[in-house]
């Protein structure tokens, strides 16, 4: 039998000689694309998520009361606990309060334009919500809001159409019936549409003045990732009916992007999968063509051995353990370059490495290295170890 040390010294020997670099680098790339994924997938996956979401608006629900589709309703509003409820929720990011219907004006521009601009009420967390950039000026305020100030927002194509640019629009005063407003910052964004054409009031000014109704009759909510927003469509109605009397509550999404984004991300995974699973499938049919090589080019060798006294079970063990050698040095070079991307893009993503997770996977992908070299060598080492040794030496 021959000894532990003496077979992975030639077992190695034996490799190098081989030149089976390529069988090790297709395995190491396999390792390295399972380890990110396992450690850092789930990250991954929730920023280029929330890039997509955020272009097409598919994590902010809006919830309003619809009160005035049914003769003879009060005109219900959302009670500032049903607001601090729904905010509590698990997934929600945050919630902006709005008073749903706009209030128009014609408003007079550069040059003696006047313009029909609609504005609606909104709060300082409304921005982000919806993802609003700054053009110019500054966005609104929670002192905006609670001091009821008069200042507004445009969006950028009000702002053209009235004073010809964005930096032309700050500080400008709009007369707006007996008040005077000032424009405080220029907005724009994906996801405002037509508002781009409106402007933007503080919801509690408009409050004072009872435009908009005057009531805070719509939330925009958003959640944290788009996977939130299926289970947070379920519950927000049962929250809001348990702090107030909410009969003809409306739950609104962006439902068919949010399907479109998820048929993505399914069919994105499922191909990085299966790039992972041909990687290490062709390592472990470079494995068996390598080891079939190696039988057949050494097959007088095989009989000089079985005729000096060698077994079957020591021919097999040298040829399995040269195959395990291949696969086992590509898991490990996959590890190394694994663990070392999974540093970098914890850095890059700003997020926390589980090191539980990552040990494990190292310890799977060992074991799985271990699982191809066998699967690839096994045939073949069987083969080498079955030879009659007189065809063998005759073998040329």
């Amino acid at each position: 039998m021959i000894a532990m040390s003496d077979l992975i010294r030639v077992s190695l020997r034996q490799v190098v000689r081989q030149r089976g670099f390529g069988v090790m680098l297709s395995i190491a790339l396999g390792i390295t694309a399972f380890i990110v994924l396992a450690v850092l997938g789930r990250e991954i996956r929730y920023k280029v998520g929330q890039d997509m979401v955020l272009m097409g608006g598919v994590n902010v629900i809006q919830v309003y009361m619809d009160d005035a589709q049914y003769p003879g309703q009060p005109d219900r509003e959302f009670y500032p606990e049903t607001i601090e409820a729904l905010s509590q929720l698990p997934g929600v990011s945050l919630v902006s309060r709005n008073l749903r219907d706009s209030k128009p004006f014609s408003i007079r521009g550069t040059g003696e334009r006047t313009l029909a601009v609609d504005f609606i009420g909104i709060d300082q967390y409304f921005a982000e919500v919806y993802s609003i950039d700054l053009v110019a000026g500054r966005q609104l305020d929670a002192a905006d809001v609670d001091a009821h100030r008069r200042v507004c927002l445009l969006g950028r194509d009000a702002a053209r159409n009235l004073f010809g640019g964005s930096e032309e629009s700050i500080g400008k005063l709009l007369f707006l019936e007996q008040d005077v407003f000032e424009v405080v910052g220029v907005v724009s964004g994906v996801m405002l549409g037509s508002w781009s054409q409106g402007g933007f009031l503080p919801y509690t000014t408009m409050a004072d003045r009872n435009w908009g109704r005057g009531k805070v009759r719509r939330l925009f909510i958003r959640a944290i990732g788009w996977e939130d927003v299926p289970p947070l469509v379920k519950v927000i109605p049962q929250v809001v009916r348990e702090h107030q009397s909410a009969p003809y509550i409306v739950v609104q999404t962006q439902e068919d992007q949010l399907k479109r984004i998820k048929t993505t991300f399914m069919w994105v995974e499922a191909l990085l999968w299966l790039g992972i699973a041909a990687s290490l499938m062709l390592g472990g049919f470079g494995i068996w063509y390598g080891t079939f090589a190696a039988v057949r080019a050494r097959t007088r060798e095989v009989g000089l051995k079985k005729a000096m006294g060698g077994s079957d079970v020591d021919i097999l063990a040298q040829f399995l353990a040269e195959a395990l050698c291949k696969s086992v040095a590509g898991g490990i070079l996959g590890i190394v370059i694994g663990c070392a991307l999974v540093e970098i893009g914890s850095l890059s993503l700003g997020t926390g490495i589980s090191y539980s997770l990552l040990f494990a996977s190292s310890i799977g992908s060992i074991v799985f290295s271990a699982v191809i070299g066998i699967a690839g060598g096994l045939y073949p080492a069987v083969q080498a170890s079955r030879m009659d040794v007189v065809t063998a030496l005759r073998f040329e």
